[in-house]
């Protein structure tokens, strides 16, 4: 999911209207939608752990921010990701009698097991057709296919994540009045 902030006309008037240089503006816009990407990514951030009840690190490398001009406009994008979360990144997994706790997450007919390229993931048995039941060396017999435990988020994480994009404008105006002050009474000087 890509959420862009687009400035039209808004900056042209305020050129205008104030005794800025249009470097010294510039500069107040760049500052000001970097902040308000920050703003963005740590309170989407926030709301989803809490919703989720995944720790913010899980989702850290969940969002991208990118700044260009595109036509003319300076434009920021943040990207979120929405992809389900791998199980085993939410924290340390504990064996239960029925499945796998992992923090607040209980996954029920989930095992924990190291493959033989040593990757340690949370897995659980797909019981479709086509599954096949065989003997392993050690003597034990085990049934295949087998699949990655995954945590679905975009049904939670979409709603947050829109509520927020469009609270955005309005923290963009204010946080461009605050650089403008600061343009032009501190740096201005």
């Amino acid at each position: 999911m890509i959420l862009e902030i687009h400035l039209g006309s808004e900056i042209a008037e305020l050129e205008e209207q104030l005794e800025l240089s249009v470097r010294q503006l510039q500069k107040a816009v760049t500052r000001t939608l970097k902040k308000t990407a920050r703003w963005l990514e740590t309170h989407t951030k926030r709301e989803l752990g809490v919703a989720l009840a995944v720790p913010q690190r899980v989702l850290a490398a969940r969002y991208y921010k990118t700044f260009y001009l595109k036509n003319g406009e300076r434009t920021v994008s943040v990207w979120f990701g929405l992809a389900p979360i791998s199980v085993y990144s939410l924290g340390k997994a504990r064996q239960t009698d029925v499945g796998v706790r992992v923090g607040k997450h209980h996954f029920v007919g989930a095992f924990i097991a190291t493959m033989k390229s040593g990757h340690t993931g949370i897995f659980k048995r797909k019981y479709a057709a086509g599954g096949q039941r065989t003997k392993r060396q050690d003597g034990q017999w085990t049934e295949l296919p087998i699949e990655a435990v995954t945590m679905e988020i975009d049904k939670i994480a979409q709603p947050i994540i829109e509520r927020y994009h469009a609270r955005a404008e309005a923290r963009f105006k204010q946080i461009l009045k605050q650089e403008i002050h600061f343009a032009m009474n501190i740096e201005g000087q």
